[in-house]
């Protein structure tokens, strides 16, 4: 069985790693560059319509049941540790995927944290609490119903200016 010699080795494997060089640029258009961007908008995207859904309208919580502890931030922490010890439980083939969440439910998550202490002047890691109560004193009828559910909308329309 023929063997190489150290000097024809290093030049197959100088060459082999030339060529690899040359080849592993990825083009713009490559999918593979844009999956870990399109794969952390949409987890962001996904759990901020599940925040619109399921959050309380009256104080924009959006909490585990029967706890106090933000149900973004959960996930975002389950998230991240299947992506960081996903092959100790047993979870390795979906590390990626989870990396990819963690990172959209993460950037989500950052993003309700500036929102509500740009609003309220307060940090505080449960996002939805502590926002400005309904004020039911601001409200004006006509904002909601037809033209002429109030009396004076009625008036101006019967008075023929």
């Amino acid at each position: 069985m023929p063997y190489l010699s150290d000097a024809e080795l290093r030049s197959q494997l100088a060459a082999s790693d030339s060529s690899s060089l040359a080849t592993s640029h990825d083009s713009p258009g490559d999918a593979v560059a844009w999956a870990p961007v399109l794969g952390g908008m949409g987890a962001a995207a996904a759990v901020g319509f599940l925040r619109s859904k399921l959050e309380d309208p009256a104080t924009g919580e959006w909490n585990l049941p029967g706890t106090k502890w933000d149900a973004e931030a959960i996930a975002f922490l389950a998230l991240l540790g299947i992506a960081v010890g996903g092959s100790y439980l047993g979870l390795g083939e979906y590390r990626k995927y989870a990396a990819l969440g963690a990172i959209g439910v993460g950037s989500h998550f950052a993003g309700e944290l500036g929102r509500r202490y740009g609003k309220t002047g307060q940090l505080s890691l449960n996002v939805g609490a502590g926002l400005p109560p309904w004020d039911p004193t601001s409200f004006d009828p006509t904002q909601l119903g037809d033209p002429y559910a109030d009396a004076q909308a009625q008036g101006l329309d019967t008075s023929g200016v």
